[in-house]
């Protein structure tokens, strides 16, 4: 029984993932976070996680668009970038929230970022703890 559930559980993480990665999204959307709040956030970064069910790869670009912060995440092989409007800042965390999709279920996604020396530690939560995964940002290369 225990090892079904994991099973389900593990499908349902990379369809979670997979949808939240890949849905398009449009490039001109903003947030309400000025972007003096998110200075250390700024640019194209890689977020690499390991789950469960093995390792997993997202883009992540944030940009200044008009003094407030703009935010994109995806992957090409899952169809792109998704755009996220639902950005603010908790301390020193930066926090992305969006809504997605997949087979007929609607759940919520949050994408936490810290930063950690150079990098961003990073924290992807779909339905509310249902699943999550941590994992690292770097900087893109350019």
């Amino acid at each position: 029984m225990r090892h079904a559930r994991m099973k389900i559980m593990g499908v349902a993480f990379v369809v979670a993932l997979s949808a939240a990665a890949g849905l398009p999204g449009h490039a001109s959307a903003q947030s309400q976070l000025d972007v003096a709040q998110a200075q250390a956030f700024l640019g194209k970064w890689v977020i690499s996680m390991q789950t469960d069910f093995g390792p997993f790869s997202m883009n992540l670009d944030l940009a200044d668009q008009g003094g407030k912060v703009a935010g994109s995440v995806g992957a090409p092989e899952m169809g792109g970038m998704q755009s996220v409007t639902d950005i603010s800042r908790s301390g020193e965390t930066l926090v992305l929230k969006f809504t997605s999709s997949a087979q007929g279920q609607v759940f919520d996604v949050s994408l936490a970022l810290v930063p950690n020396g150079e990098a961003l530690a990073v924290l992807f939560d779909v339905g509310a703890g249902q699943f999550s995964a941590s994992g690292v940002a770097t900087r893109a290369a350019s």
